[in-house]
């Protein structure tokens, strides 16, 4: 169906996210870093890069994936590096989640730290919809402890950048119909889907606000830019485009792939190192892989070298499996004929592929004879009930002496894989 001839209901979205997520986390926890330069990710002389920066850091120029010994070179010396907490970020993620809940029956989790609401049929409850942001910002606060900012439009590309306008810690509403007077003399990178590239070729032809872009023939953006032209049309336009016209509710897409990997705190050629952190990040994967009700059918490792060269190899399993035998079974056979190069490793990988759900009632005839499934799933409730790092299974053994860990885990350097 041409994007035209798309005839959307009118909608009131609300996109609420979390200020500085991770840094906000932390400061919930140990209310003295209010007001202080605070960098998530790790510390200065570990390599890494940064997760989460407050506005007093990001003042002097830090931002999230900037290397950490470059955060350091930048912020005065009073500044707080912290490694991270996962679980703490998951927990309070889910937090929120349940007070949003509280305000539209359809709500869907972007990402951790970013939701979207939508708001029909909830009118009666509110004298308007910035009302309904006040009341989300109170109940978040109250309940959580965390600020949000808020934007609220029409269609999702212009709720969000309503939210961009608003951080930090505000709210902007963008009525229906007075859309394309809102975007009209904002540049072209506030508009989602317009990257480095495509801003590069529309300045050519000196198409530099999204005002500009709305008033170039859909048809012409079409011919250059192939469907993107499109999007971005309606997009410049207020309207909906094909992919932001999706109802909002949680997702039941089955996820392409789960991987889990980290780097080293030191580059290394220890085998027994290298074995058990892979063993490790497996574990993690296949936890992750049975709590989304799913299997895999492929095994990848991948390795990075000191030198920043990447090797990889993908082996299909003999039939889709959640198990952690299956999979560790794999990867031990794997990743000694990835490392074909007498070069030390800086980061290693696990990566499941090929993911379907598990047939609903399907019986297992084998689980009587194959205690492994039996295995995994009391391990499971042991770690559902004391943490992850409450019982470290096969070569993940070897990590002990090497690693510190906590109910959560192995501490890793890359925090957002110590999962």
């Amino acid at each position: 169906m041409p994007l035209d001839t798309l005839a959307p209901r009118p909608r009131d979205l609300m996109l609420v996210d979390l200020d500085c997520f991770y840094v906000s986390v932390e400061r919930v926890r140990d209310p003295t870093l209010r007001g202080r330069p605070v960098i998530v990710g790790g510390v200065p002389g570990e390599r890494g890069v940064v997760a989460s920066a407050s506005y007093e850091a990001r003042a002097h120029g830090v931002h999230a994936g900037m290397p950490l010994h470059e955060a350091a070179r930048r912020c005065p010396r009073d500044t707080v590096f912290l490694h991270g907490d996962h679980a703490a970020y998951l927990a309070a993620s889910r937090r929120v989640l349940d007070v949003l809940g509280r305000f539209s029956p359809r709500v869907e989790a972007l990402s951790p730290d970013e939701a979207l609401l939508d708001l029909a049929g909830c009118e009666r409850h509110h004298r308007s919809w910035l009302d309904a942001a006040a009341a989300v910002h109170r109940a978040v606060r109250t309940d959580t402890g965390l600020d949000v900012s808020i934007g609220i439009g029409g269609t999702r590309a212009v709720a969000r950048i309503a939210l961009a306008l608003a951080k930090p810690g505000g709210v902007l509403e963008v009525r229906r119909g007075e859309e394309a007077a809102f975007l009209a003399d904002l540049p072209l990178a506030y508009l989602p889907g317009v990257g480095g590239k495509t801003q590069t070729a529309l300045e050519r032809f000196n198409v530099r606000t999204i005002g500009d872009l709305a008033a170039v023939p859909e048809s012409i953006l079409e011919t250059t830019f192939g469907r993107t032209g499109a999007t971005l049309s309606r997009r410049a336009r207020g309207l909906d485009a094909e992919l932001d016209a999706s109802d909002v509710g949680p997702r039941t897409a089955i996820t392409r792939t789960i991987s889990r990997e980290t780097s080293f705190a030191h580059d290394t050629h220890a085998p027994d190192l290298v074995d058990g952190m892979l063993s490790y990040l497996a574990q993690r994967a296949c936890r992750a892989l049975r709590d989304e009700g799913l299997r895999a059918r492929a095994v990848e490792v991948r390795l990075r070298y000191a030198d920043f060269q990447t090797a990889a190899l993908r082996r299909r399993l003999p039939e889709a499996s959640d198990r952690d035998e299956d999979v560790l079974t794999l990867v031990r056979a794997l990743w000694p004929l990835v490392w074909q190069r007498r070069v030390r490793l800086r980061l290693v990988g696990v990566t499941l592929h090929g993911l379907e759900r598990k047939a609903g009632g399907q019986l297992d005839l084998l689980a009587t004879i194959d205690g492994s499934r039996h295995l995994d799933a009391a391990v499971d409730a042991i770690r559902d009930r004391h943490g992850f790092g409450a019982l470290v299974r096969g070569r993940a053994i070897d990590l002990l002496p090497r690693l510190a860990s906590d109910q959560a885990g192995f501490r890793l350097r890359t925090p957002s894989c110590s999962r």
